[in-house]
């Protein structure tokens, strides 16, 4: 990951912390929310150039956790997991 630490990025996804990177000219906002009833949610959307149809993924944890591990596991860049993708990324926010 350019521009950051890929183990401090990590670490913040797993608080659910207010993310920004860049990938292949887009630029994407991951952030973690409590939902109503306390379940903490993960949500990934493209936020430059404008996306429309909404968040480009939402995953679901529990009570005590954000759904880190499930966000890694997904193939969200070209067919490729974050890991995979993660040195073509840069971190804009840290």
């Amino acid at each position: 990951m350019k521009n950051g630490d890929i183990n401090d990025f990590l670490e913040r996804i797993t608080w659910g912390d207010e993310l920004v990177f860049m990938y292949r000219g887009k630029k994407y906002f991951l952030e973690g929310l409590p939902d109503d009833n306390g379940v903490l949610i993960t949500y990934l959307w493209v936020c430059e150039p404008p996306a429309y149809g909404g968040y480009t993924w939402v995953g679901k944890g529990d009570k005590k956790n954000y759904p880190a591990e499930e966000f890694l596991r997904q193939k969200l860049w070209d067919g490729r997991t974050f890991m995979e993708a993660q040195e073509e990324m840069e971190w804009v926010d840290c």
